[in-house]
């Protein structure tokens, strides 16, 4: 709910700018200076996923993503209408949402869309559970994309960042029970619901 309130507010917020035609030289160099560096921490983001990595806490890429595009449907709203390439690039932030809306009327786009809009929209539900200072078991369940949680390992690194090592076990049904137990300095015993296994730790 967080990432469509706050595009939501940032769209209505445009599109008032927009009909009133406000003129706000400096809002919008501000705006412009902090779309520049959401952009670079989202390239970071992006890089740091690829590779399995990304900054502490469970929700911060996406963050980072709803701010850049919320800065962008801003700076459309604050912009005087033009034809060179900055103002097509604003208005692709300001124009998601209709092509959203359209690709959800016309019949033959609809799946496609609806997919496509949950993944991109819809915060997913995380739950962390703590083994020791740098290492956790996290679960995240996303909407109705998924009937179960995806279970992942989570490694404290580099002071801001931390690893996420996907499917480290795979019971198929949501946290019921779950009891870990470390064994020595690089494993730890897991029982989550019927399951039971030892998942190593490489430090």
């Amino acid at each position: 709910m967080i990432t469509i309130t706050i595009l939501t507010l940032c769209f209505l917020a445009a599109l008032s700018c927009r009909i009133k035609k406000v003129k706000a030289p400096v809002l919008q160099v501000l705006l412009w200076y902090a779309h520049i560096v959401l952009a670079c921490f989202t390239v970071i983001c992006l890089l740091l996923m690829l590779n399995n990595y990304g900054f502490k806490g469970t929700q911060t890429e996406r963050v980072f993503f709803t701010l850049y595009a919320g800065t962008g449907m801003l700076l459309y709203g604050v912009t005087k209408p033009d034809n060179d390439a900055k103002y097509a690039y604003l208005l692709c932030f300001f124009g998601f949402p209709f092509v959203l809306l359209l690709g959800l009327i016309l019949p033959f786009t609809r799946t496609i869309t609806l997919v496509a809009a949950i993944t991109l929209l819809n915060d997913s539900e995380f739950h962390r559970y703590d083994i020791d200072n740098d290492y956790a078991l996290q679960t995240k369940t996303t909407s109705i994309l998924s009937t179960y949680p995806a279970y992942s390992l989570v490694v404290d690194k580099y002071l801001f960042f931390e690893k996420v090592i996907p499917d480290v076990v795979n019971p198929g049904t949501p946290v019921h029970f779950l009891k870990m137990t470390k064994r020595g300095k690089d494993s730890v015993r897991v029982q989550l619901n019927n399951l039971d296994t030892v998942l190593t730790m490489k430090r």
